[in-house]
């Protein structure tokens, strides 16, 4: 290293040093030294430290400086039903607060924290409650949001916010998080963000992922929302471990994709839900391919359904069980330009003599009732009823009714 390289290296390190030894700690409480909250974060400098003993703070607060706010067990910050109750301005760590009572309005995003153009932001271990939106970041980078539970207020879904929004921050980590009784966890235009060991409960999306890429997602549960997951115009995304569960509605899909290429769904667990996965348009770009592998698609209404059009998509070692239909093609036609292979499938009734865990014959699902049920929608409302499986089971002895294919799989388990 040559010397001047040396000497502005120990100029940096002398002043982080000296910031470490300027930094206080400033503590909150009834009694003083400060007796709010908001009175602290003005007289805090960069790196310090605020504590804030137990007890009900009416504020609302803004953090200019990178400082630690930590909260004691029992410190509460409510804003009352008004506004925002927490902005975040610098690269501070927010940690051990209960955050409640945020304003009502949609159109001005009332949420318990919000933060915007910060990067290396740290939110932990909150508890955030009757909030409208709980975070909203935005362009934030390499921010971390952990170990938080965040519960929504008490609305209609269609008029509450979102538990976590991330709008256009990239290199965000969202982990551990508890979310509930929320819109949607929304990451949208947000680029290299990992989700991992979040639970996320009666919502409308419990992730709603736009534009995004190079994405990562798992051992996530996300249970009883209107959709478990909707992927949207985006790339290069990697589902792995996760639980898509009881998305049961009129709507419901356990995953669900649109316009969504280089996709790689491993090891999930994709049941009770009226369709297990659904595609549109997925993958979009020629020579493009999504892979499903190693997924449990069970006890679903439909096991996966897509669009006539939907092409190029492998599925390989699923574990088909005990959906009502395994496949559907929505619209009629069949499932072939997709690639399905070392499956098992509920309905296969073939025989594997070597043994070596492979069918000796392809699985083929053909099933009267869907193509008459895509030609003709009136009749769909018969579409789950004994009169379709009397259909169906025609069709196997009469060579008159056969349907068309709509899966073949070459080496079913």
């Amino acid at each position: 290293m040559a010397p001047h390289e040396g000497r502005n290296g120990r100029d940096v390190n002398a002043a982080v040093l000296l910031l470490a030894l300027q930094a206080t700690t400033l503590r909150v409480r009834a009694g003083g030294p400060f007796s709010t909250i908001g009175e602290a974060l003005a007289r805090a400098r960069s790196g310090d430290t605020i504590r804030v003993a137990p007890g009900m703070y009416h504020e609302h607060l803004t953090v200019e400086r990178p400082v630690a706010l930590l909260g004691e067990p029992g410190a509460v910050v409510t804003g009352d039903g008004v506004g925002v109750v927490l902005r975040i301005e610098a690269p501070a760590t927010v940690r051990g607060l209960t955050i409640r009572g945020s304003g009502g309005r949609l159109d001005a995003e009332n949420a318990g924290i919000v933060a915007v153009r910060v990067d290396g932001l740290a939110i932990e271990d909150n508890r955030l409650e009757d909030v409208l939106f709980g975070i909203i970041l935005k362009q934030c980078g390499s921010a971390l949001i952990r170990g938080n539970t965040i519960e929504g207020k008490n609305l209609a879904p269609r008029f509450r916010g979102d538990g976590i929004h991330l709008w256009s921050s990239h290199d965000g980590r969202i982990v551990n998080n508890q979310v509930r009784r929320t819109r949607d966890v929304a990451v949208w235009f947000s680029d290299r963000t990992v989700v991992t060991g979040n639970t996320v409960a009666d919502g409308r999306y419990g992730l709603h992922f736009m534009n995004s890429r190079h994405n990562r997602f798992e051992a996530n549960r996300f249970v009883g929302n209107d959709v478990g997951a909707f992927i949207m115009y985006s790339q290069d995304i990697l589902f792995r471990g996760n639980v898509f569960a009881n998305a049961d509605g009129a709507v419901g899909r356990g995953l669900g994709f649109k316009d969504a290429d280089r996709i790689t769904a491993e090891h999930n667990v994709i049941v009770g839900n009226t369709i297990g996965i659904w595609l549109d348009n997925s993958p979009s770009g020629i020579g493009v391919v999504n892979t499903f592998a190693n997924n449990v698609v069970a006890y679903n209404d439909v096991g996966v359904a897509l669009l006539p059009s939907v092409r190029s998509n492998v599925f390989r070692e699923n574990e088909f069980r005990d959906n009502v239909q395994p496949v559907r093609v929505s619209g009629g036609g069949t499932a072939l330009a997709n690639e399905w292979r070392g499956n098992w499938w509920s309905e296969y009734v073939g025989f594997d003599r070597e043994p070596d865990g492979v069918g000796d014959t392809p699985f083929v699902l053909e099933r009267l009732s869907d193509e008459l049920f895509a030609r003709h929608q009136a009749l769909q409302v018969f579409s789950l009823s004994p009169a379709a499986e009397l259909l169906n089971g025609l069709s196997r002895v009469l060579p008159l009714l056969k349907p068309t294919p709509v899966v073949v799989d070459s080496a079913p388990r």
